[in-house]
């Protein structure tokens, strides 16, 4: 039956661009999990505290520079926003799902637990706040400035050779 549904889904073009990107794709949600839990696990210690919220989107984009992986949104949003020919939306919405993906295993984990260890408190309460939603923002916008510096960086390479 798996061999009917491959050969169902070969047709479509988003399953294609799937197939070459598997690896990648579960390298984001495994990053993107793991650094979700991370941050969550300092939540859990300072859970008055808004700090872990941004921190995780600045690893984001840390991760992102020292790896290549990328493992938030805003991330993918800003390659995809900043470069030419750097991604499509099929890729881009392919990686988000795949983010979201670990977002949710981490989430669900961290939450399940936390409401055993504080009953009746949210979560979530202060680590999404304005503050790491200002964070993402910001991530954003770095995201495609990097992306449009490498960009100009490469195109002065080539004009120098072509010289």
């Amino acid at each position: 039956r798996l061999a009917y549904a491959d050969y169902l889904f070969s047709h479509f073009r988003f399953y294609k661009i799937f197939v070459v990107l598997r690896k990648e794709l579960l390298k984001d949600t495994v990053v993107t999990g793991a650094l979700s839990l991370f941050c969550l696990a300092l939540h859990y210690n300072w859970h008055e505290a808004a700090w872990p919220g941004i921190l995780l989107q600045f690893l984001t984009l840390a991760v992102w520079i020292a790896t290549g992986a990328q493992p938030g949104p805003m991330v993918s949003l800003g390659i995809w926003a900043g470069g030419k020919n750097q991604m499509t939306k099929i890729q881009l919405m392919l990686r988000m799902v795949a983010q979201t993906a670990g977002n949710i295993v981490a989430f669900a984990s961290f939450g399940l637990y936390y409401s055993f260890a504080f009953p009746g408190e949210g979560p979530f309460s202060h680590f999404f706040g304005l503050e790491s939603n200002l964070a993402a923002g910001l991530v954003l916008i770095m995201t495609v400035i990097l992306i449009r510096h490498r960009e100009t960086v490469v195109q002065n390479k080539i004009a120098e050779k072509s010289q």
